[in-house]
């Protein structure tokens, strides 16, 4: 049973991973009366959400922090896929593989609750900048469910890493 669930948890793992990434297409910050306000690539790459003449101006900045919460998971589960799939023996490498991916889960779920205030914008009102970030915003599904699926994917790398110590 333990052989079976450790060559199915990498495929699963992956699949949560890129679930999350997909995430980012989704609207991410809401206010509070649950209208949408930006989707992950806005709040990840930024952009200008809207703009009235000369008079004011309004951008979101690129979030390094938001590109980790999105794509960590992913990059790191590929590697983790394409290195250990063909190797059916327990090893420390798929153990510190497994705990590569616990942590990047973990992290992933850290930079998701901190989403609105990793996210700043630029408003621009006749020629003087003001800097803030959506700290009082609320989180939408995009986030919601990343941060779910980040939950899940860094119990299943947990469990992987632990099934490593059966023989």
């Amino acid at each position: 049973m333990t052989k079976k669930l450790q060559s199915f948890l990498p495929v699963v793992i992956l699949f949560l991973a890129l679930l999350i990434f997909g995430s980012i297409f989704l609207n991410v910050l809401q206010n509070n009366n649950d209208e949408a306000i930006l989707t992950g690539v806005t709040a990840t790459f930024g952009g200008e959400t809207f703009q009235i003449g000369g008079f004011l101006d309004h951008k979101v900045n690129f979030s390094f922090l938001n590109l980790l919460a999105f794509s960590l998971p992913a990059l790191v589960s590929i590697i983790f896929v394409i290195t250990t799939i063909n190797d059916k023996k327990t090893s420390m490498s798929k153990l510190i593989f497994g705990l590569l991916l616990t942590l990047s889960f973990a992290l992933s779920v850290v930079l998701f609750f901190q989403l609105p205030e990793n996210t700043t914008h630029v408003t621009t009102i006749l020629g003087n900048e003001v800097t803030a970030n959506f700290s009082g915003q609320d989180l939408a599904i995009g986030a919601i469910l990343g941060y779910v699926l980040a939950i899940l994917g860094s119990i299943t790398s947990l469990i992987y890493s632990l099934l490593q110590f059966e023989k």
